[in-house]
């Protein structure tokens, strides 16, 4: 037999309506009853009836989660982080990939798919923040819009391209090429001005031929790396600016019989498998990335239970961390 809001009341020593109101993440509870809460939930298996609740309150306890592709485990960790704090409250996810086309954006925000959702998680497409000045709730995740006061959850994008640069520079490297996606949002142009900044707090010239950006998928990582080697000049080592161009870059050195951290250095902004198992291990920057679904999902369930005073910042900002393995080389 099925547990119900009474079953979980009872478990955890509440009121029924104490119950209602924290499933429905209506505000006038605290954490502690909340919490308490949720442990019933999840000891009995109660499943909220989120039909016979949606027709009564208009609300549909479905989430869309609005990433450019699943290719990357970046996205398919921040999926994990919103599921893993809107499940218990009774939200279901939904997961829709654009490839990077407002087009198909704007699906969701304008066509017949809105009335589905209550409210979105989104990783936008467009810079232009006016294009999403829609009637749902959304939260941005990992790029900030310029000019927009939307809520939005990212990472310290320049710290973590220093820290790159410096771990570079400290084992005698001058000559370092930079590999990125579009300069379009902040996880490019900071990026990109934290590798520039770098260089010239070192007085180290920076070098158009070395900068290379193209898109953020590996076979640019691989085409972009080949087209570095065949320089008069070739870099000494290389930072690609995220997960999927490290890879690529890694498997361009590895078929040209190249020994990363010996014959030259690669670091990387993102943690992944690879960066974590491939011999020699390389060098990057380790960023939160299923915490940044969480903290968007806790946003996005604050606004939409009409408790947004309980987010203390509407734009926040995560630090990074530089994870030191054996991919860079030291320049004698």
């Amino acid at each position: 037999m099925s547990a119900t809001i009474k079953d979980v009341a009872d478990y955890a020593q509440v009121a029924v309506s104490t119950v209602s109101r924290v499933i429905n993440n209506k505000d006038r509870v605290s954490q502690e009853t909340r919490d308490k809460v949720y442990e019933a939930i999840e000891a009995l298996g109660y499943v909220r009836n989120n039909l016979a609740a949606s027709m009564k309150t208009g609300a549909t306890h479905f989430i869309v989660i609005v990433v450019p592709d699943i290719r990357n485990e970046f996205y398919t960790s921040v999926i994990r982080g919103v599921e893993s704090v809107a499940s218990p409250r009774g939200y279901y996810t939904l997961v829709y990939t654009t490839n990077e086309l407002y087009e198909k954006e704007q699906t969701v925000f304008d066509g017949e798919f809105s009335h589905l959702v209550d409210g979105m998680i989104l990783v936008p497409a467009k810079t232009d923040y006016t294009l999403y000045q829609c009637t749902k709730p959304t939260v941005i995740i990992d790029r900030e819009i310029p000019g927009s006061d939307m809520y939005s959850v990212c990472v310290d994008n320049y710290k973590g391209a220093v820290l790159l640069m410096e771990e570079l520079i400290r084992f005698g490297h001058r000559k370092i090429a930079i590999i990125s996606g579009p300069l379009k949002f902040n996880i490019g142009i900071d990026r990109m001005n934290g590798y520039k900044d770098t260089l010239r707090r070192y007085h180290i010239p920076v070098r158009e031929e070395y900068i290379c950006v193209g898109e953020w998928f590996e076979e640019d990582g691989y085409h972009l790396t080949n087209q570095l080697l065949q320089l008069a000049d070739p870099p000494t080592a290389i930072l690609a600016a995220n997960n999927l161009t490290c890879i690529g870059s890694a498997e361009c050195l590895c078929d040209r019989g190249m020994v990363i951290g010996k014959d030259i250095s690669l670091v990387g902004f993102d943690d992944s498998v690879v960066a974590r198992y491939l011999y020699p291990g390389i060098t990057c920057i380790r960023r939160a990335t299923s915490e940044m679904g969480e903290i968007g999902a806790e946003m996005l369930l604050a606004i939409l239970s009409g408790r947004k005073g309980d987010i203390k910042k509407k734009k926040q900002i995560l630090d990074v961390e530089l994870i030191k393995r054996n991919s860079v080389a030291k320049i004698e």
